[in-house]
């Protein structure tokens, strides 16, 4: 349906945004999107983002697991199968922990989960002082007994879980936002689908890249031009809504129609993220100014 747009304003306050790339692995591209995909494969990425403000730097996902298969030993039937076809797959590349240092991070202001799914919430146990960040409804995904989350990250994250406080002010296509320095910067805002509680969130490194990571709404960002969610095959595995995540992907459509120099950056897209910050060549990670 048609949708009120509240242009993004320009970035006023310089940020640094680095790559983390966690680990990968690579598949056929139609497992990424429906429609007829462009490319030949989807080089899948299971990144960290590592935004640096003056007031603090603050980590968005935390990637795969270094213990990922031993973690996932908790989960049970449908979820384990899930999990091997998803982020089970995943080969270690760069460790969170050991990046952020290399980065001179010691302890970042917080990690931000753009929702709680074993590849983008792996990392938070080499972190363990470290406040994190979720909507409140993603909150209690983490709580539930027996549900998707891997227990071993949900037991990570016991005590240190802060819900995001999400207020009726518009921003872009979105009806409520958590604007998290009060500049600008970076903006998140609700994109309860794909999980309970997941998240979008708008970066505004420069005047001349803006950024808006969309979590696992999309896996391959040539889906926008198709205007087509992703491939039946990744909606069973992983949609926890799927009708709710095609209405989501039917908002970023618009959003992409009326602000076409924002770039759109699905968590897993690799191909994406090796042209905003150039290819990681395993000294340290890329970053962006």
């Amino acid at each position: 349906m048609p949708h009120a747009f509240v242009p993004v304003p320009t970035p006023i306050t310089p940020l640094e945004v680095c790559w983390i790339d966690t680990g990968g692995v690579s598949v056929p591209a139609s497992y990424g999107t429906g429609g007829r995909p462009r490319a030949e494969t989807w080089e899948v990425t299971s990144a960290a983002l590592l935004i640096r403000h003056p007031k603090g730097d603050l980590v968005l996902d935390t990637g795969i697991s270094p213990t990922a298969q031993e973690d996932a030993k908790g989960l049970r039937g449908w979820r384990r199968f899930a999990f091997d076809q998803t982020a089970g797959r995943n080969v270690a590349r760069r460790s969170l922990k050991d990046s952020l240092a290399a980065l001179g991070v010691t302890k970042p202001l917080a990690l931000l989960l753009s929702h709680a799914h074993a590849d983008h919430v792996g990392g938070a146990a080499t972190l363990p002082d470290v406040p994190v960040w979720l909507a409140a409804e993603e909150q209690a995904l983490v709580l539930k007994a027996d549900g998707v989350v891997v227990p071993a990250h949900a037991r990570a994250l016991e005590g240190r879980m802060v819900p995001l406080p999400f207020t009726a002010t518009p921003y872009a296509n979105y009806d409520a936002s958590f604007d998290v320095f009060g500049d600008g910067s970076v903006v998140v805002v609700p994109t309860f689908s794909h999980t309970p509680g997941s998240v979008a969130t708008f970066i505004n490194v420069s005047p001349s890249l803006q950024l808006v990571h969309v979590g696992d709404l999309l896996n391959l960002e040539e889906s926008l031009e198709h205007r087509v969610g992703k491939s039946w095959l990744m909606r069973t595995l992983t949609d926890e809504d799927e009708a709710g995540t095609a209405r989501e992907v039917a908002k970023l459509v618009q959003l992409h129609e009326a602000a076409p120099g924002l770039v759109v950056l699905p968590a897993h897209d690799r191909t994406t993220f090796v042209r905003v910050f150039g290819e990681d060549d395993g000294a340290l990670p890329p970053c962006v100014r």
